[in-house]
């Protein structure tokens, strides 16, 4: 598979071409353990993932994705490290303008903040197992001392405050997932059965599905089986190519 890694701001980025370029791109925003370092990405060891960027890329997909500084959880860098990254690859690569994004697990905070900036430039979005609220996490990780510890510590360190300074509730709102509900772009929402990590956002998805529903907006939720996995590649191929009629 041909790839290329470098740098913005000091954060490894990688870019996977196709060998037949369909002139569309697609821009991963990863979940929290998902980086990307000098010599390879996570996206690029893990099985799965691996096969999905192989099938993205044989359907002509051009491919692209930075480590956002790690753990960000939706942070302002991460957010604006991630809109130079698509306006570098959009001056260095022959793509259209307007590229698709695939957000995983907390990547869909990062799309939050991101849309407001971009939504005149994507296309459509694949959420998988998607981390919507902050607050609905925070509340999740309280169940257990050593994680929540873990999240409260991470979420310091991207926000650039000392871990004894920071206040989770500074951070939290209820209704902090709701700007999902009236983004008008096509939302794709494929969640997994067997993922913890984010059970507390269960509801919101489908608070979220059923609004979206209501006026209109291009919705779609589908459930995966763990063992169906490996197929997703084609499923996320299929319903990006559904948004490529107007350029």
């Amino acid at each position: 598979m041909n790839q290329r890694l470098f740098q913005l701001d000091q954060e490894w980025c990688m870019i996977h071409y196709p060998e037949r370029p369909n002139g569309f791109a697609v821009m991963i925003l990863g979940d929290h353990h998902q980086y990307v370092d000098e010599k390879n990405s996570f996206w690029d060891q893990h099985e799965a993932r691996k096969k999905w960027i192989k099938d993205l890329t044989a359907k002509g997909y051009i491919v692209f994705y930075s480590n956002l500084y790690g753990a960000n959880w939706g942070s302002g860098q991460a957010v604006e490290l991630a809109g130079r990254l698509y306006q570098y690859v959009k001056r260095t690569e022959i793509i259209n303008a307007k590229v698709h994004i695939l957000a995983e697990g907390m990547g869909a905070l990062v799309f939050k903040e991101l849309y407001s900036r971009m939504e005149n430039n994507i296309r459509g979005v694949v959420m998988l197992t998607p981390c919507l609220s902050l607050y609905e996490l925070i509340q999740q990780e309280k169940e257990q001392k050593f994680f929540y510890k873990k999240l409260v510590k991470e979420l310091a360190q991207s926000r650039g405050v000392k871990k004894e300074d920071f206040d989770p509730a500074s951070l939290q709102s209820d209704k902090d997932y709701e700007v999902f509900k009236d983004i008008p772009i096509p939302l794709y929402i494929v969640q997994s059965y067997n993922v913890n990590r984010y059970k507390n956002q269960f509801p919101l998805i489908k608070d979220i599905y059923k609004h979206r529903l209501e006026k209109g907006f291009s919705t779609e939720l589908f459930y995966v089986l763990p063992e169906k996995r490996y197929s997703l590649g084609l499923k996320f191929a299929s319903y990006f190519s559904l948004h490529e009629k107007e350029l």
